[in-house]
């Protein structure tokens, strides 16, 4: 696979010698350009790890990890300027949206590729673009504190697009919505990945989403453990 997300055998490992935790022991991962893929566990298998890891947040101990059609790690950094990464190639979806309060909601959704160089004309063409493809063009000058909660993770999605990565890290993206919205929000990041042909990854517990992914990983112990179509296969 030339595109979407790809991990191999990679291994994160705090500490050394009898201290020594290994959060993540052999993970292998893909996901395809446009394609949504889950990924569940209990506190401290390792979902946070891994997701910090493929983020450029913390440095993994071995293995190889591809995005897009670069090999971002293999047994060490690829890419020397690891912010210019997660600011251009990689959106990320939090659990609360942090929107910037002072920002309006086209200012915020613009901003990221306006500092990455866009012009300000182009960036909220985007902006706007995102917006009315998720329904909340109407309001795109409303202040952050105006909206709903729904509103705002649908502006927070809109941000994570917006400088079209090839990835989308979404934690917990649908934590504090209520059931409709939390299947609104998956619906619409399945959308958004197909015509963006965006890979996304979705930590999550919230019950009532598990349902709708087709591929999903269980990650137990640092290991993942695919299942799809009624199997289920270790990794």
């Amino acid at each position: 696979m030339a595109n979407g997300i790809r991990i191999e055998n990679l291994v994160k490992t705090y500490g050394e010698g009898d201290t020594a935790v290994h959060a993540l022991r052999g993970v292998d991962m893909h996901v395809a350009p446009g394609e949504v893929v889950g990924l569940i566990g209990p506190s401290g298998s390792g979902k946070s790890t891994l997701l910090k890891c493929l983020g450029a947040v913390i440095e993994p101990t071995s293995g190889r990890m591809t995005i897009g059609d670069q090999t971002i790690y293999d047994n060490a950094w690829k890419i020397p300027d690891l912010r210019a990464l997660r600011r251009d190639r990689i959106g990320f979806i939090f659990q609360s949206p942090y929107l910037i309060p002072f920002l309006d909601v086209t200012d915020n959704v613009a901003l990221l590729p306006m500092l990455a160089g866009v012009t300000n004309v182009e960036a909220r063409a985007r902006a706007v673009e995102l917006l009315t493809a998720l329904d909340v063009a109407h309001r795109a000058k409303a202040m952050p504190s105006q909206l709903s909660g729904g509103e705002q993770q649908r502006v927070a999605i809109a941000r994570a697009l917006v400088s079209r990565p090839p990835v989308i890290l979404a934690d917990e993206p649908t934590a504090p919505l209520d059931g409709e919205r939390a299947l609104a929000v998956v619906k619409i990041l399945n959308d958004m990945a197909a015509r963006y042909q965006t890979a996304i990854i979705i930590v999550t517990h919230d019950e009532k989403i598990i349902p709708t992914f087709k591929r999903l990983y269980h990650i137990r112990d640092g290991r993942t453990h695919e299942e799809g179509g009624g199997t289920e296969t270790t990794s």
